[in-house]
């Protein structure tokens, strides 16, 4: 299953950051959507904006997937 979204425990994971940041960059990238015109979800972003915005993070859908399988464990 490929995800189109990702919530602030998935970043978090995904980042090795806290949580609480998660939530953080989540936040200002929903507000940089609105202001683009775009309808955000809250606390959710597009998979393609992590993409772009972490590209040295590698967020390949197989990376995706194994980080929420640690998340799960």
């Amino acid at each position: 299953m490929i995800k189109n979204s990702l919530q602030s425990k998935e970043l978090a994971v995904i980042l090795s950051v806290s949580k609480s940041k998660a939530g953080q960059i989540i936040r200002e990238l929903n507000k940089e959507l609105e202001d683009e015109g775009y309808i955000a979800i809250r606390g959710r972003i597009p998979v393609q904006l992590a993409r772009e915005k972490f590209p040295y993070h590698g967020l390949s859908d197989e990376r995706i997937m194994e980080a929420l399988k640690k998340e799960n464990e």
